[in-house]
């Protein structure tokens, strides 16, 4: 009810399986096509992930839901329901996301919106509702912690007035016995996910320890009597840095620098701009083969030397992938139940990365396939192996020792 009457511009909404979300989306875009503007030919689209899959979820409900004396001509070979009023539905997929583009939309839905592709929406879809300030509801059920939480969580934040967050489980409109059976069948994780629209991490996460709720510190401000560690990846699209503080026991990862396209003299010059008032106390940190890497001739670190940043620590080779990824869990949460590092909310990059990266088959080397992904927990990662390693004692087993 409060999805329906709120009637915001935005409207995310993780739901349970079977529980009625898009048949409410189906009643809104057909309320929609009698609805006066001011220019005669209003559209609507209904989208999923792909046109077949569209085509099955909304087409033929879409035709009967329309009154017949409101119906002008259906065009079934472009999916297109052209009403007496001017207006026009549409059911698309959204493989090719090009297909919203050049168009200027009323409103719309994007069902199944966490396996529709990131920039779908961002680069395609948002443009195209500017025109005429159309509206949007992202249904579906959540899909791990992929784009469809991060439209989520802007939603669930209240600071923007035209988003909507709603959620509902499946137990509120399927039958008791239905929700059990699924139940006994399903693990709990998936469960969850299916029929609770809860938002569940996989089980193969590379950062398992981390949890938003009791990492994230919206408050945080720099403390002026400890140093600045600049943690740096050096990538050339996306470059992220992580800027930290620690007291010696925890860290407080501050801020975020990210750059397409850029070079290593891009990323410094940005750091100094926000930073340049503490560059005395900035103490850089990263990748060992940035020793080695040319950049115009010179290395990384050589490059950041002539810009001021001197105070460089830098082990002569990289941790192993492993050993670096557990003295980071080991920070975010100890066996001891300790929590010792927090990050600002600002530090979008990382906190994508401690939700989604994933270990590869067989748990040797993270999974690197997303352009977009690693970079910020890479970064984050050689300051945090460099001043927190794990150390263990391992005996040589092959030495005996006699009296």
């Amino acid at each position: 009810m409060r999805l329906w009457n709120e009637n915001k511009r935005f409207a995310v909404v993780p739901a349970g399986r079977r529980s009625g979300k898009t048949e409410l989306a189906k009643r809104k875009l057909v309320m929609g096509l009698n609805q006066k503007k001011a220019w005669p030919d209003p559209k609507y689209f209904a989208a999923a992930p792909t046109r077949e899959q569209a085509k099955r979820i909304f087409w033929k409900d879409l035709k009967e839901l329309t009154p017949g004396e409101w119906t002008e001509r259906v065009y079934e070979g472009d999916l297109c329901i052209r009403s007496v009023f001017g207006s026009e539905l549409w059911v698309v997929g959204l493989d090719k996301p090009e297909r919203v583009e050049g168009v200027p939309w009323d409103g719309g839905v994007l069902d199944e919106f966490a396996n529709m592709r990131e920039t779908a929406w961002t680069e395609h879809i948002r443009p195209a509702l500017s025109d005429r300030k159309g509206w949007c509801w992202f249904i579906g059920v959540p899909e791990g912690l992929n784009h469809y939480k991060e439209v989520a969580d802007y939603a669930a934040s209240g600071k923007d007035h035209d988003w909507g967050f709603y959620t509902w489980r499946s137990s509120e409109i399927l039958p008791p016995e239905e929700v059990e059976a699924a139940r006994r069948v399903l693990d709990s994780r998936t469960f969850r996910q299916e029929y609770e629209a809860s938002f569940e991490g996989s089980s193969g996460r590379a950062y398992y320890a981390y949890d938003e709720a009791r990492h994230e510190v919206p408050g945080m401000e720099i403390r002026k009597s400890l140093k600045l560690a600049v943690c740096c990846d050096f990538n050339v699209d996306l470059c992220v840095w992580e800027v930290a503080q620690t007291d010696g026991r925890t860290v407080w990862v501050l801020d975020e620098i990210a750059l397409r396209n850029t070079n290593t003299a891009e990323m410094a010059r940005a750091l100094l701009a926000r930073y340049g008032a503490h560059k005395a106390g900035l103490v850089v940190y990263g990748d060992a083969a940035g020793m080695s890497r040319s950049t115009a001739g010179m290395s990384d670190y050589a490059i950041l030397s002539e810009m001021g940043l001197r105070t460089q620590r830098v082990k002569r080779s990289n941790p192993a992938v492993r050993d670096r990824l557990n003295a980071v869990n080991s920070l975010l949460v100890s066996s001891s139940g300790d929590v010792r590092l927090f990050l600002h909310p600002r530090c979008a990059h990382l906190k994508r990365d401690f939700e989604t990266v994933e270990w590869r088959s067989g748990g040797a080397e993270i999974d690197k396939s997303d352009p977009e992904r690693t970079h910020a927990s890479d970064a984050l990662g050689y300051f945090v192996e460099y001043e927190f390693p794990l150390r263990l004692h391992r005996p040589d087993q092959a030495m005996r020792f006699y009296k």
